[in-house]
């Protein structure tokens, strides 16, 4: 959160000021919270800790003062996060001229933010990622780090596979983020295989996650196997009850945690092999089913919903697959160690 300090602030609104944070943003354009520093240092030492964990870019902007050990633990990097969102908004509000203007300041955003991004990271004595791609892209840039596994809560035993009528897919995501609209358009495309091999009407695919779909996938809820349930309590009930979790998004960004969860859940996965690059525990016709395309991951969804026993056997695979590395225990010890390291 950035500080009303920050925002009263006066702003230098002359021509030169505004062409220079065009061409070369100030670190405070990138991240405010940096403006926030003095104060998250005063927080920090009321608290007296051995060490602080930061999780994510904000979060460690916001943490430049605190005169103490530092466990960095990072995720999506900024500026894909940044490219995603300005091409998803071009593509659904397409004004030449703003595009045209917007794509400078972003060209800019997108080179300042590594050099920026590195010189943070380098001065914590300690420095993760959740995500292999990402803790492997970071040291490339010559800066230590490793992959750190997400904890994800336990669900607890699985139960017995689910009886429906026709196979039920369910896909989970708030509906505007990056991650989940690719996915639904990856979805869209898989729509024509399912309908040839299950029939329109022979599957169910449940949208499970909160707003409601931009204009453009709109289209899929006319769809009849296709439901938009929205957002739901009992989101546990969901991952039990569905014969396939699907997760098609094609994007190496970030960590699917629906997989994981989905793992925790003992669910039968299918899902795009781009997310094997955050996620290298991901191994086909082991602990899920994953594919490169739309025809492909189709295809898999067929087979995983008329082979019960290759159902079975992911389902097996995707539990011990979490009770080996995803448990709080597991993951969220692997971070305790590292920061008591750092603390003595």
């Amino acid at each position: 959160m950035v500080s009303e300090a920050w925002r009263q602030q006066p702003v230098d609104r002359s021509l030169s000021a505004r062409a220079r944070r065009v061409w070369r943003p100030d670190p405070e354009q990138l991240y405010p919270q940096l403006r926030d520093a003095t104060h998250v240092r005063e927080a920090v030492a009321r608290l007296a800790p051995d060490a602080v964990f930061v999780y994510g870019f904000t979060a460690l902007a916001a943490s430049t003062e605190v005169g103490l050990p530092r466990f960095a633990a990072t995720s999506d990097p900024p500026h894909e996060s940044l490219r995603g969102r300005t091409l998803r908004r071009w593509r659904e509000r397409p004004h030449p001229l703003r595009i045209a203007r917007e794509a400078v300041s972003l060209q800019a955003a997108l080179r300042a933010y590594p050099r920026l991004d590195a010189r943070l990271l380098r001065a914590c004595e300690a420095v993760g990622a959740f995500g292999r791609h990402h803790a492997e892209s970071l040291r490339r840039a010559g800066i230590p780090c490793d992959y750190y596994r997400t904890p994800i809560a336990d669900a607890g035993p699985p139960g017995p596979p689910p009886e429906n009528e026709r196979p039920r897919l369910l896909l989970i995501g708030h509906l505007r983020g990056t991650a989940t609209l690719d996915g639904l358009r990856v979805f869209r495309a898989m729509l024509p295989h399912l309908d040839a091999e299950l029939g329109r009407d022979g599957y169910e695919a449940r949208l499970v996650g909160g707003y409601d779909p931009p204009p453009e996938l709109r289209s899929l809820l006319d769809h009849p196997a296709v439901r938009l349930v929205g957002f739901v309590d009992d989101v546990d009930a969901e991952f039990r009850d569905a014969d396939v979790l699907l997760v098609p998004v094609s994007v190496r960004l970030g960590v699917r945690v629906r997989v994981l969860t989905g793992f925790s859940h003992g669910c039968c996965i299918v899902t795009h092999d781009a997310n094997a690059y955050g996620i290298p525990e991901l191994r086909h016709e082991e602990n899920a089913l994953l594919g490169s395309s739309a025809a492909e991951l189709a295809a898999e969804v067929v087979r995983a919903a008329r082979d019960r026993e290759l159902a079975r056997r992911l389902r097996l695979g995707a539990r011990e697959t979490y009770e080996r590395f995803f448990t709080p225990a597991v993951a969220g010890g692997a971070l305790a160690d590292t920061l008591e390291r750092i603390a003595r």
